[in-house]
């Protein structure tokens, strides 16, 4: 079993713990309840029958602001009760943010990591150099563990979806066939055109596109349409981050198999292969 290492730091009596292979783990609602006022207000709390004397590590999910803070808050309570933890965030809320693109955006990913600055937080495969700052696990200890999965047995063609993927891409490579793809943005709207390979055939061979995120999809359509149009064989979409905002009617029919890492003790989305987070916690390098 793969040594997982975490910081955990205790008082009163309680014993330093910094190297654990089998660490006591939970999600942040196995640890506390959370409800809301009748005006609205958020509240938390821990759970009556939870016992955080041997508490290493929480895995917690944040999509807003306001997961945001009651991941502080909880961080907070666990400090009053002399427990120190490590978070696993692993999804960054506003990733894809990662710029101000003018004098009126707001850069909320910018305020989202000062929020967590008090916080011993890790995240996975982040979007860009922004969320980076974090400590963070690389993309290529997910791709180790997308191969563990047996997601390459057919040694496919990796395509790098865009010129951002390729910062990343070209940490985990390592000898396979490459197509390097393009598309255009527009900053403003976000629509999407320009899809393109270089290559014309690709005679038949399986190919896996790999990125961090999948929120709509519509990237990973348009490639999907450009490889088949190419003589694409078996299409794999492999993504540490599956959001699927628009669902997955329209993924499904692109591609073959559509693997992403999900929440451990959750169900992933009907029509994708999921492995659970830990698996990459336990395999990963924190950064």
């Amino acid at each position: 079993m793969p040594v997982f290492i975490v910081v955990l730091t205790r008082t009163k009596g309680k014993r330093m713990v910094n190297e654990l292979t089998a660490p006591t783990y939970a999600t942040l609602d196995e640890v506390f309840e959370r409800f809301h006022y009748p005006a609205g207000e958020s509240h938390i709390r821990l759970q009556l029958d939870i016992d955080i004397s041997e508490l290493a590590v929480i895995e917690a999910t944040a999509r807003n602001f306001a997961d945001i803070a009651q991941i502080v808050t909880a961080d907070r309570i666990l400090k009053r009760n002399d427990v120190s933890v490590r978070w696993f965030l692993p999804y960054f809320p506003f990733a894809r943010h990662d710029r101000r693109n003018d004098a009126g955006d707001g850069f909320e990913l910018q305020l989202a990591i000062e929020m967590v600055a008090e916080l011993d937080i890790v995240i996975a495969d982040p979007h860009s150099e922004v969320a980076g700052q974090l400590l963070h696990i690389d993309q290529a200890d997910a791709v180790a563990t997308f191969r563990d999965a047996g997601i390459f047995d057919d040694d496919p063609i990796v395509v790098i979806p865009d010129a951002g993927a390729a910062k990343k891409a070209y940490d985990w490579i390592d000898g396979a066939t490459v197509v390097q793809a393009s598309k255009r943005r527009d900053p403003r709207t976000g629509q999407l055109s320009g899809f393109a390979i270089p290559e014309q055939d690709l005679g038949g061979r399986p190919c896996i596109i790999v990125d961090d995120i999948c929120d709509g999809g519509g990237t990973f359509l348009g490639l999907a349409a450009v490889l088949q149009k190419a003589n694409a064989g078996p299409l794999t979409l492999a993504v540490t981050h599956g959001l699927f905002t628009k669902g997955l009617d329209a993924l499904g029919e692109a591609f073959d198999t559509i693997v992403n890492f999900h929440p451990t003790g959750t169900t992933g989305p009907a029509g994708t292969k999921t492995i659970p987070f830990i698996d990459l916690y336990a395999k990963g390098n924190i950064t």
